[in-house]
């Protein structure tokens, strides 16, 4: 798998997201032009607000380019597709000019049970634990520091505090923006529109990486060796067979990591999963797309 030429990629955002791509770009011998505004190329990463990445996005389409965008601009729509290459890379097999890089948790989500849609996925429960940085560099300067201002960045104190996700509730249905997205996308990625999730986002006093404790009613019966086996086979997932991953453990890796795996039933399994947001979250699956795109 490659990336087109080394001159034709482009990546708009200068956030915490922006940076990681250009970061992991250049690991891999690619060197990006840095835009504020669309400009010739083959392929152009934005990691912008959606306000400013849905005109950017047209503008970069009509130039020529292919765009992945990791805003959430793109992603509710119908004639774009969202996608994490190891559940529907086949996807990008048309080669769309415009596609939406999932929501960090549902990437995250989407990742560790996916295996799991062998055994017939019935139900998901799922709460999650999202670090500071998944808010930005602002919310996270303010968690280095230390220092809380009498307007919290989040709306709380981010020191030795566990609150709910920041994004706006819906009066109706009670759920964060952040939980719907995590509802909807995760549905769409597993391709399973129906499937029931329940689902509670919290934000933690950690700097990188989102835990989420995962609770899945499976049809068929199986036991806690044979979840483990499967979950091993995905190349994107570690399995921590006797152990329960952690933030600190997450930072920095590529994979998510899955552990803390146990049945309560021979048809429900409970597990923990973990990933970096910056990376598996954002800036890797963006790339794994391009890479993962017909030349």
């Amino acid at each position: 798998m490659h990336l087109p030429d080394l001159d034709q990629v482009a990546v708009v955002g200068s956030g915490l997201v922006g940076e990681q791509l250009v970061r992991m770009l250049r690991e891999r011998g690619v060197k990006p032009a840095l835009a504020t505004e669309p400009i010739a190329c083959t392929l152009a990463f934005l990691a912008v607000p959606a306000d400013a990445a849905a005109p950017l996005a047209i503008d970069f389409v009509n130039m020529g380019a292919t765009v992945i965008d990791l805003s959430e601009a793109s992603r509710g729509r119908q004639d774009v597709p969202l996608v994490i290459p190891s559940i529907n890379g086949h996807l990008l097999g048309t080669r769309p000019a415009l596609i939406a890089n999932p929501n960090c948790t549902a990437t995250i989500l989407s990742i560790a049970i996916a295996p799991l849609r062998a055994f017939g996925i019935e139900s998901v429960h799922v709460s999650t634990y999202q670090a500071i940085s998944g808010a930005g560099q602002t919310a996270l300067a303010e968690l280095d520091t230390h220092e809380t201002s009498a307007t919290p960045v989040l709306g709380e104190p981010l020191q030795h505090n566990v609150f709910r996700h920041e994004s706006d509730v819906d009066c109706t249905t009670g759920h964060t923006a952040e939980e719907q997205k995590l509802i909807q996308e995760s549905r769409t990625l597993l391709d399973l529109p129906h499937l029931p999730i329940a689902a509670t986002c919290m934000r933690v006093p950690v700097r990188m990486a989102h835990l989420e404790s995962i609770t899945v009613e499976i049809s068929r019966p199986s036991t806690r060796d044979e979840i483990a086996a499967i979950l091993a086979e995905d190349s994107c997932i570690t399995v921590l067979r006797d152990e329960c991953p952690t933030s600190r453990k997450t930072e920095g890796q590529d994979d998510v990591l899955v552990g803390h795996i146990r049945m309560n039933s021979k048809t429900s399994v409970s597990l923990v999963a973990a990933g970096d947001q910056l990376r598996i979250g954002a800036a890797l699956n963006a790339i794994r797309i391009a890479e993962c795109l017909p030349h």
